[in-house]
């Protein structure tokens, strides 16, 4: 047996890859403790692991981030450049060191706490591996990368040009995306593709059940974000937009979003938390902000859909759904009239099906959290 210290935030989609890891860990046999913010352990509680909150680093809950316009200024001050998180990763470690550390590959802070203490690291990438290479999510969160240069010299460590470099300085970095979702470009030496961790546990305590029947109508799933992003006037467009549409709609609201709280017609039905695998299986498209969670979710069932993206790699995301012949993108303004045609048009469009069944044949040749696990079990001291 291992010991595991697992260094992760409350980014809410984030949480699927690194919880269903943890579980895999922990049911493999090794000690697992999770470093991160309150909100996690309070929202998604524990399947055999320790949790641990961050000693000095401002909570943060992505279900409840505050005011949106500076929910990413406290991140990149208080989550991803954070001195704070560097020094609790730090000051676990050493109140009980392990012998892996697994870190979220949007904590540089954290990154570089974990080169400085003498354990073998490994950075998890929830995101396609290419959107922490290059282009504008990079760019987004490298503006503060001094910050990251101030936690180094702090630490005794040299000075470095950005986030990539402290990626290619781990052990191991470990994708939780199939390749083939990825823009061209060889990465590093240490990448391994684990593929999407799809049985990861559920990220509430609150899941929901659903009570749709299994009707002739084809059934389109609507599911936005878990955390919030102010997508709840959007989620109403949609509904009035399909409440009229011969099939059964099926929305999942998530945590971030009240159920009651949107008006549904008769042939939908609006339910909080639900996990993908409990509705997938039957559902014909999916209508989505293009979280890299629901989408490889639904290429995982072969499922096509229409991408509305928000932000952070959603745009990326839905570009890459449509590039790859699976499903259609639509702005998040669009009219009702124009999600309805969208939706129906995927509905009833051969290519799109096929495509997002070559994704699941794709998909279907990766094993999620057990290559990660035996990835890391590899970095394990007991495993040379």
């Amino acid at each position: 047996m291992s010991s595991f210290l697992i260094v992760t935030w409350d980014g809410a989609g984030n949480l699927v890859s690194t919880l269903g890891i943890a579980r895999r860990l922990v049911e493999a046999g090794h000690e697992v403790r999770l470093l991160g913010h309150a909100s996690i352990d309070q929202r998604c509680g524990r399947e055999g692991w320790t949790f641990r909150p961050f000693a000095t680093a401002p909570e943060y809950d992505a279900v409840h981030p505050g005011d949106p316009a500076e929910e990413m200024p406290f991140l990149i001050e208080n989550v991803f450049f954070s001195a704070d998180v560097a020094r609790d990763t730090a000051t676990e470690f050493h109140r009980a060191p392990a012998d892996v550390l697994l870190v979220d590959a949007l904590l540089p802070s954290a990154l570089c706490a974990a080169e400085a203490l003498p354990v073998p690291t490994a950075a998890l990438f929830h995101s396609p591996y290419c959107l922490l290479r290059g282009g504008p999510l990079l760019d987004l969160v490298s503006t503060a990368f001094p910050m990251a240069n101030a936690i180094r010299a702090g630490l005794g460590l040299d000075a470095i040009e950005g986030i990539p470099q402290l990626h290619d300085r781990c052990d191991l970095a470990l994708v939780a995306s199939p390749r083939e979702f990825e823009a061209p470009g060889e990465p590093a030496p240490n990448v391994r593709f684990v593929g999407p961790i799809l049985d990861g546990p559920p990220l509430t305590r609150a899941v929901a059940t659903s009570s749709s029947d299994d009707g002739p109508d084809p059934l389109v799933v609507v599911s936005f974000s878990t955390s919030q992003m102010g997508q709840g006037p959007v989620l109403q467009r949609i509904l009035d937009a399909l409440g009229q549409l011969p099939a059964r709609v099926l929305v999942t609201a998530g945590p971030a979003v009240e159920p009651n709280g949107l008006r549904a017609a008769a042939n939908t039905e609006v339910v909080g938390y639900l996990p993908h695998a409990a509705v997938l299986p039957a559902a014909s498209v999916v209508v989505t902000h293009a979280g890299l969670g629901t989408v490889m979710a639904a290429l995982a069932h072969g499922v096509p859909l229409v991408c509305m993206p928000m932000g952070r790699d959603q745009f990326f995301n839905a570009g890459r759904v449509a590039e790859l012949g699976a499903g259609r993108v639509l702005p998040l303004d669009a009219e009702e009239s124009v999600i309805a045609d969208t939706v129906v048009s995927v509905l009833t469009d051969p290519a799109l099906h096929e495509g997002a069944k070559r994704m699941a044949i794709a998909i279907a040749g990766y094993r999620g959290s057990a290559d990660a696990v035996a990835a890391l079990e590899l970095l394990a001291p007991s495993a040379d």
